[in-house]
């Protein structure tokens, strides 16, 4: 075959001059303004769609003190030639969480020559993969960016998509104050305390409310010591008992007007696994007059004072009572199912529990994990409305949870304090909302569950 010959076989076996033909009749019925610019996106819808060439990465240094992490970059193969698309540094829950780059073979070797803009793929063969489950988000999250990229795409568009373009719903901001916790100075080893706004109001007249008690309590902190931020922004704090985080938020809003109680609530993340023990049920000393527990659950939520399920579940039922705390986090450790369902009888008409494990009694604390395909589809599974997603203990400064944040549903958010990166998420909820105008809140009630009666309840083992 001659060279003429070849180039006709060549056209016609791509359908070169069909297309061409189509298109160019199409030009001259629309008459466009920017006729190459019509051309080059008309003639881009047959152009092989890009690919994932090779998935990158390097060491940073993390936010975080000394912590070193790693960056992922997705390089994509877009029209003949490779781009790099996009890269990814995700937040993590534990030091322990570490990130070989030397995973990145087996990962290369499983996504190479995959659509780049199609994530379930990607996310299914990540998952079977054996590296970290922090490289899978990692990976997932900068295949996630590229995509956006390429497709001219913002993330909040792109990420509708998974949710099959729902519209917007605003949950009600969870704001981290103060730090304490057995980590902490103090002989109080409750984890933390943080700040809700009353239900019904806009996003930007809740992070009104927020950011003036939270400027306020750094104001007060800087008069007696030189605030310091924990990595979720929140100031660090020596306690003896949780009341005494309380009462240093009343006492800093004294000349705001603005009232506990009406104005907003207060959070409590007990985080209980932090000061868990395990005995054999009946060991340890009674009261005299008492019999001694059946759990096999102990707690010392004051230092060096170890106490059953039933002392533990008296002492937060009586701290509800008397403070306006509207929920709990991680009240008991997830294995205590008896001492949520005795909380839950106690105080579920006017205190909602949270749980970062999936525990009965009690609504779900959600996290990205694995990958975002994973993660969106865990969301999708649960009662968003009562679920509130959580930022990492360690953010990087990644926003995606953000715009996860306005489109999944969930009726609450709870990304940590103001200062450090934690602002870059409530920063990112404020510019997509003034993008895309009002929204709905997603909670018009706190959905407080009626409280089952003592008799109705099952008798407890003597």
């Amino acid at each position: 075959m001659d060279e003429k010959g070849k180039a006709v076989h060549y056209i016609k076996e791509h359908r070169i001059d069909v297309i061409l033909q189509q298109t160019l009749n199409d030009l001259y019925r629309k008459h466009p303004g920017n006729v190459f610019g019509y051309l080059a996106e008309e003639l881009d819808k047959h152009a092989t769609k890009p690919s994932i060439k090779t998935i990158s990465g390097y060491g940073v240094k993390s936010v975080h003190d000394d912590i070193n992490r790693v960056t992922i970059e997705a390089t994509c193969l877009v029209h003949n030639h490779e781009e790099i698309s996009d890269s990814a540094t995700c937040g993590f829950n534990s030091t322990e969480d570490t990130m070989n780059l030397d995973e990145l073979k087996a990962i290369n070797d499983a996504l190479h020559g995959l659509p780049a803009l199609e994530q379930e793929p990607v996310d299914t063969k990540l998952k079977s993969l054996d590296v970290s489950s922090g490289m899978k988000l990692s990976v997932s999250s900068a295949i996630l960016k590229s995509s956006a990229r390429l497709q001219k795409l913002s993330m909040l568009d792109l990420i509708q998509q998974q949710y099959s373009g729902k519209g917007l719903k605003m949950p009600t901001p969870i704001v981290s104050l103060l730090n304490s916790g057995k980590s902490g100075p103090g002989k109080n080893n409750m984890s933390s305390l943080a700040v809700c706004p009353k239900l019904g109001l806009s996003y930007e007249k809740s992070m009104k409310i927020l950011e003036s008690i939270y400027k306020a309590v750094e104001e007060m902190l800087k008069k007696k010591q030189q605030p310091c931020v924990s990595p979720n922004g929140a100031f660090n704090v020596s306690c003896d008992k949780p009341e005494q985080m309380i009462e240093l938020v009343k006492e800093a809003i004294t000349e705001l007007e603005i009232v506990p109680g009406s104005d907003f609530f207060f959070v409590l993340d007990v985080l209980a696994s932090d000061f868990h023990s395990e005995v054999v049920p009946g060991q340890g000393s009674a009261k005299k007059g008492q019999s001694q527990s059946n759990s096999r659950h102990r707690y010392d939520w004051f230092e060096g004072q170890l106490k059953p399920t039933e002392d533990f579940c008296d002492f937060l039922e009586g701290l509800v009572e008397s403070e306006d705390i509207i929920g709990l986090v991680d009240p008991f450790h997830h294995e205590d199912v008896e001492g949520y369902e005795m909380l839950a009888k106690k105080i579920s008409s006017k205190c909602l529990l949270f749980s970062r494990e999936a525990t009965p009694h009690s609504s779900n604390v959600f996290r990205l994990n694995t990958t975002i395909t994973h993660s969106v589809a865990q969301l999708q599974e649960l009662d968003r409305p009562a679920t509130v997603l959580e930022a990492a203990v360690y953010e990087e400064g990644e926003t995606m949870i953000a715009d996860l944040a306005l489109v999944s549903g969930v009726g609450f958010v709870m990304f940590g304090g103001f200062r450090g990166i934690r602002g870059k998420l409530y920063n990112q909820v404020s510019k997509l909302l003034q993008q895309k105008g009002p929204t709905q809140n997603v909670l018009s009630s706190w959905g407080f569950k009626d409280v089952v009666p003592e008799e109705d309840s099952p008798e407890q083992e003597q």
